[in-house]
């Protein structure tokens, strides 16, 4: 209710007094509610265990990278394959994801203009002096002016941090296909190594047995019985911890896909032609000029040298921005009030006075830092220059290795064919026989642990270029 000593000015000041302050209330009340999200651990895990290639979202991200809807499921899953698993299903990619996201909400809050406020206020006089009115009112709004075009520079700065949040998640993706080509590898190498301790184990079972035969009859001495047991022993023990290895690499596979080990025993691994796949690299990394391509390759493509370039470019916003902040914003108030009887309008106008000289001391702070970011893209750059030498100098070393066992398997299995025509001849008994082709399978899997370490040097490499060597696999963009 009004006064009736208000005259119809102070009743309309009133009124809006009191529309301002219920705007600005009904402003405040319109916001956000706080919505809890708690972690379960029953349904986290219930998460994990339920991620199945099998399922059509699966099946619709396949499509999506080129994949043919009658190719799918997969009869056999190479390192591509595995590698899309893993960037569907890997946790650590869902971290890069939300922090790349967070870095783009960065972006929006840096295009924000400074909101303008609203300041009421309201009076009432004991009226000591009788001739002023009881009541004061007051409205002013705040209207910030940003100078210098500083919130452009801010969306710069953001827009380039959000571009090297991007690069991690490129370099995640690229450390889970570089760590499943190890597994892979691994893999690959567990299998052959079982099969060929298999035959050894075999091959010395038989010689064993024909010696104690002979040392039974009195043909033969026991401690060549003795020496030959040892050694199946020997071989017995090396086929045990191998075959147990099995199941540790491929629970590692799996965990490194992003799946469980049961989910993942559903799915067949493809062969591994050896010999093709060492031609194929090798005709990337024995061409001429090779290292110098290489080293053109990884400085150009490097998800890291792309993100220390996007990084320097956010530093150099950031001096920007400092440079900028020696102008300072400016904020104009106009306003108008009743006061006791009093109508009055004003205009006010305030700045921050740069009197601490605060502005040189953060530029050259951030000139440091893009200082800083220079000498680390440098170092980087040195780094890789120096990892791929070293790289390829050891794929030379392990690939003349390579050659070195080949040849004495070739001198072995030669020799094993003039052994074979003196046995078909009756020149040597089986025993003999049996023991040579022991031998050839020791030489064999000398030349199989060099074709494996070949295939590892090749990893490095290519681990050094981040980028396939001879495959046409593209990296899904996210």
């Amino acid at each position: 209710m009004c006064d009736a000593s208000q005259t119809p000015t102070m009743q309309t000041l009133k009124k809006i007094f009191t529309a301002s302050i219920s705007c600005c209330l009904l402003f405040a009340c319109a916001t956000e509610k706080y919505e809890a999200k708690p972690l379960s651990v029953e349904k986290t895990t219930a998460k994990i265990v339920a991620k199945d290639p099998a399922n059509e979202d699966f099946k619709n991200y396949l499509i999506k990278q080129g994949y043919q809807a009658s190719e799918l499921p997969f009869t056999v899953w190479g390192l591509d394959e595995l590698t899309l698993c893993a960037l569907y299903f890997h946790p650590k990619l869902d971290i890069a994801k939300a922090q790349l996201a967070l870095s783009n909400a960065a972006i929006d809050t840096a295009s924000l203009k400074q909101n303008s406020t609203l300041n009421a206020n309201l009076a009432h006089s004991n009226q000591a002096n009788g001739d002023k009115r009881p009541w004061a009112y007051g409205l002013n709004v705040e209207i910030p002016i940003e100078t210098g075009n500083k919130r452009e520079i801010k969306i710069e700065e953001a827009q380039q941090l959000a571009a090297a949040s991007r690069m991690d998640i490129a370099s995640t993706a690229w450390q889970l296909r570089s760590q499943i080509a190890l597994d892979l590898i691994e893999y690959q190498q567990n299998i052959a190594n079982v099969q060929l301790l298999q035959a050894e184990l075999t091959a010395q079972t038989e010689i064993v047995n024909m010696l104690q035969k002979r040392v039974d009859n009195g043909l033969a001495s026991k401690t060549e019985l003795s020496t030959a047991q040892l050694i199946q022993l020997k071989s017995q023990s090396t086929l045990s911890n191998e075959q147990a290895k099995s199941a540790e690499i491929i629970a590692r596979l799996a965990s490194d896909v992003g799946l469980t080990p049961e989910r993942f025993k559903q799915i067949s691994i493809k062969p591994l032609d050896i010999n093709t796949t060492l031609s194929l690299q090798a005709k990337v990394l024995d061409a001429d000029f090779t290292n110098k391509n290489l080293q053109e390759t990884a400085l150009l493509n490097r998800i890291d040298v792309r993100r220390n370039l996007a990084k320097y470019a956010a530093a150099e916003a950031k001096i920007k921005l400092e440079i900028a902040k020696q102008i300072p914003d400016i904020s104009l108030s106009p306003g108008i009030a009743f006061e006791y009887g009093d109508s009055i309008w004003s205009l006010g106008f305030s700045t921050l006075l740069n009197l601490l000289h605060k502005n040189p001391t953060l530029i050259n702070e951030a000139k440091q830092l893009r200082e800083i970011e220079g000498a680390q893209f440098e170092a980087l750059q040195a780094q890789i220059i120096g990892d791929l030498s070293q790289h390829y100098a050891n794929y030379a070393a392990v690939r003349q290795n390579l050659e070195q066992v080949s040849s004495q398997y070739t001198s072995q299995l030669q020799q094993m064919q003039k052994i074979q025509k003196q046995f078909d001849a009756g020149l040597i008994d089986r025993l003999e026989l049996k023991q040579a082709s022991f031998h050839n399978i020791i030489a064999q899997q000398q030349v199989l642990a060099a074709q494996f370490e070949l295939l590892k040097a090749a990893n490095q490499i290519e681990n050094d270029m981040q980028h396939p060597l001879y495959s046409s696999f593209v990296m899904p963009s996210h």
